[in-house]
């Protein structure tokens, strides 16, 4: 692990975000369009690579919020499936010793170049969630963001998770919810009608021989729903700390009270109404709505023994 890039506070995460100045990082990024497999659906992806940084920090406000016995300086963070490494360098920003697990080389390029602009130090590494290269006890915090349902072993992923961290330590965990009303309309990865709903084994023959994805280009998993990954943690010795509607109404909040972070149009206006009349998103059966209608799975838990 390498050692605490700098001393910071942890009020790094409420200051202004400085992730507009990757002029480099962006300009590596774009330059990876041509070998997507749709330009309109690289956009999709290269904004989801481009708000890592800003999630790391919300993900900093979150743990200051919901698990304030955890401090980021200091603290041994690795984020699985780190893509361009824009969250771990928000955490090292705060004072946490980081370290990054991704498959795929050109993500860790992008992610190498993304630290040096940010000016901080993250031990970024190839591989797969299913063998970490670190030691037991290793971690105070782990991040699965959005990686469970890529995985080829979700069992073999959070034995390995535990494994890495100490015990009582922490591992925060987001996954899409499958059958929210709008992944229904537009699925969470390749924005398509009913993907969701279809057997998996029709999910990539539709997406690589229907819509031209490219054979091969299919990377998904079966979404696991939100009662499966409370199974799937009790199972590996996880306990989770906060109700995940709580969570997921905390992050929308979070969106809706920015709105310059939501897309033009439509969204943005309606995000503008709702952060006018709080009570949208504080009615017990207004929060259900929210949650069924367009709501993901968030889970903080606790590595128990």
């Amino acid at each position: 692990m390498p050692d605490a890039p700098r001393a910071a506070d942890f009020s790094a995460a409420d200051a202004p975000d400085p992730s507009g100045g990757e002029p480099r990082y962006r300009a590596m990024l774009e330059q990876d369009r041509e070998r997507w497999w749709k330009s309109e659906n690289w956009d999709k992806w290269a904004a989801h690579y481009v708000s890592e940084y800003p999630r790391g920090r919300f993900i900093l406000r979150t743990l200051r919020r919901y698990a304030p016995g955890f401090r980021p300086e200091g603290a041994r963070v690795l984020d699985v499936g780190c893509g361009d490494a824009g969250v771990p360098i928000a955490f090292a920003e705060a004072g946490a010793r980081c370290a990054g697990m991704e498959p795929d080389a050109r993500s860790l390029e992008r992610g190498r170049l993304r630290a040096e602009e940010h000016g901080v130090r993250v031990d970024l590494r190839q591989g797969f969630a299913e063998s970490l290269p670190f030691d037991d006890a290793a971690f105070d915090l782990v991040v699965l963001d959005n990686v469970l349902e890529h995985v080829q072993d979700r069992n073999r992923t959070l034995a390995e998770i535990h494994r890495v961290l100490r015990p009582g330590g922490l591992l925060y965990l987001v996954t899409p919810k499958p059958f929210a009303a709008y992944s229904l309309w537009s699925d969470p990865h390749y924005a398509m009608a009913g993907l969701v709903l279809m057997p998996r084994p029709v999910q990539v023959w539709y997406f690589e021989r229907v819509r031209g994805g490219g054979k091969g280009n299919y990377g998904v998993g079966v979404i696991p729903t939100r009662r499966g990954v409370l199974r799937m943690l009790r199972r590996h010795g996880f306990r989770s700390l906060v109700p995940p509607r709580e969570l997921w109404m905390h992050y929308l909040r979070e969106k809706i009270t920015g709105p310059t972070s939501l897309s033009t149009g439509l969204k943005r206006r309606v995000g503008r109404w709702v952060a006018e009349r709080p009570w949208v998103t504080e009615a017990a059966p207004l929060q259900w709505a929210w949650d069924v209608g367009i709501g993901s799975n968030f889970f903080i838990a606790r590595r128990e023994g």
